[in-house]
């Protein structure tokens, strides 16, 4: 078995870095790219190892010869594509058609991070010829594949062609593929011949692919990882992405809970440190801002009075008792003498036990929509927000949202009914668990304290267990000299993979200090 990878690319999506290096040699946790990958092929025992060469090739050859000229176990060869400003990857890869065409191989391209186990599970994969593929998520760009019941690709589908309402069968192409040399020789180079030939060097190698699946359904099976065993760096943010879901523990800890939200990048995590209720927005609601989203999209957002009787109406008061204050806005009870957080009140109280002070109103966290920036100021006092009015904007989104809630008051009670009934769940199977005391409940969060992790050290290492065993993110602080853990009550069966973590035989600091 022999590795072949595509790095000729000039990398135009991250000239930040590409202007002075190839993107394969851009650094992720300390290592370039290109060495990351030739340590996963190491450890699948692939030592043959040919490079595609073109965009500063010099440099990639430099750093061979330094970092491997002594390996015994290592052999390397380049093929280079002096045309690379000009063609694709197919152009690169055809090139190097002789020496694909020796033996077994492993087609990789080279801006790819992954779990080094990967390579290692393709490869004992029955069957000859496969990809390594990953269930369409949203940060996902480019080819993706349609499979059968066989786990044979069927179909590819690419990024020109794609549909959001099919996104549920696509898997994208991680860029990982296993050939025979049957394959290499019998079916793929002459398709990539002819391919060329009709449609020229500045194409990729998976349109060829393409077109041996749709006419060969079973001659391409598949390795089917999630998405958080793997990334594409093609700019600076997936390269932030790629540094956060690779980094060691405690720095992958850290910088995940330093973001603060964008939490969509990394599916599957639940987050226990934000406040939600994750029984709203409805479907019902869901469905409306779906609705209206392209004309949020195309259309300005109102002015501040226009929002101001939004708000009024909200709250069942007088436009001129409230003021919705612009989303950049640093007003709060912390910076605010007098001010009191309303948030979690009944609207009702608010034309009548909140008289003569003004309160300040969280929409996301009233709502329990983190993703909904917007405050207002309520009180009974109009004279007192003068100061504030006709300064308020807000984004088109949040303005048709504070338009459309209003009609969902039933299943904003149901919501908050069936929330109240998960927070006493948690609240009891948090207090059952063994060594576990719960401090401060409150309707929306618990503070955990652990007999057996007394200082902050001690819980973040247990957080950050959580983290990489059981992708779990929650909050740890430190409070009266001892360590807690605070979290956000979520939807049922991320609450049930909390509480199943927390009460596991396994020692989880422990297991934190060995990973």
């Amino acid at each position: 078995m022999q590795a072949i990878i595509l790095a000729a690319g000039m990398g135009t999506r991250i000239p930040q870095y590409t202007q002075i290096i190839p993107k394969c040699m851009i650094k992720i946790n300390g290592k370039p790219i290109l060495e990351h990958t030739i340590d996963a092929l190491k450890a699948a025992g692939v030592y043959r190892i040919t490079i595609g060469l073109g965009y500063k090739a010099e440099i990639i050859r430099d750093f061979i010869e330094k970092t491997y000229g002594d390996a015994k176990d290592l052999s390397f060869g380049y093929v280079e594509n002096p045309i690379y400003d000009e063609t694709n990857n197919i152009y690169s890869l055809s090139l190097m058609k002789d020496v694909f065409a020796q033996d077994d191989t492993l087609l990789l391209e080279s801006d790819l991070i992954y779990d080094k186990a990967v390579l290692s599970e393709l490869l004992s994969l029955p069957a000859e010829n496969a990809a390594v593929l990953s269930p369409f998520e949203s940060w996902m760009d480019g080819t993706c594949c349609l499979l059968d019941k066989k786990g044979n690709i069927n179909g590819m589908v690419e990024k020109k062609d794609f549909r959001y309402e099919d996104a549920p069968r696509y898997y994208k192409t991680v860029n990982i593929w296993k050939f025979s040399r049957n394959f290499i020789n019998s079916i793929y180079l002459p398709f990539l011949s002819y391919y060329m030939s009709t449609y020229g060097r500045n194409e990729y190698y998976e349109s060829v692919l393409k077109i041996v699946a749709g006419n060969l359904p079973d001659a391409l099976s598949s390795l089917v990882i999630p998405g958080d065993r793997w990334y594409e760096v093609d700019d600076i943010e997936d390269l932030s992405v790629a540094e956060k879901k690779f980094s060691p523990g405690s720095d992958r800890y850290d910088m995940i809970l330093k973001e603060e939200g964008g939490r969509w990048r990394f599916p599957g995590l639940a987050d226990f440190t934000v406040d939600s209720n994750p029984f709203f927005p409805s479907d019902r609601l869901l469905s409306d801002l779906r609705y209206g989203l392209a004309d949020c999209i195309t259309c300005r957002p109102s002015e501040s009075g226009e929002l101001d009787i939004l708000a009024a109406k909200l709250l069942g008061s007088d436009e001129s008792q409230v003021c919705v204050l612009s989303e950049s806005s640093c007003i709060s009870p912390a910076s605010c003498e007098g001010l009191q957080d309303a948030s979690y009140e009944d609207f009702s109280n608010l034309g009548g036990q909140l008289l003569n002070r003004m309160h300040i109103i969280d929409l996301g966290k009233r709502f329990g929509v983190p993703g909904l920036s917007m405050r207002l100021l309520f009180s009974d006092d109009p004279s007192a927000l003068q100061p504030f009015k006709g300064k308020g904007h807000v984004s088109s989104l949040g303005e048709y949202f504070m338009q459309a809630v209003g009609k969902y008051k039933k299943d904003f009670s149901a919501a908050r009914k069936a929330f109240e009934e998960e927070c006493v769940w948690l609240k009891d199977a948090l207090s059952g668990l063994t060594g576990v005391t719960l401090e401060r409940p409150s309707f929306n969060s618990m503070v955990l304290r652990f007999d057996a992790y007394p200082g902050e050290a001690d819980v973040r290492r247990l957080a950050v267990c959580l983290l990489d065993k059981h992708k779990i993110l929650a909050g740890v602080r430190s409070k009266d000299g001892r360590g807690e853990m605070r979290l956000f009550v979520r939807d049922h069966k991320s609450n049930e993979r909390l509480v199943a973590a927390l009460s596991s035989t396994e020692n989880p600091a422990q297991a934190g200090e060995k990973a």
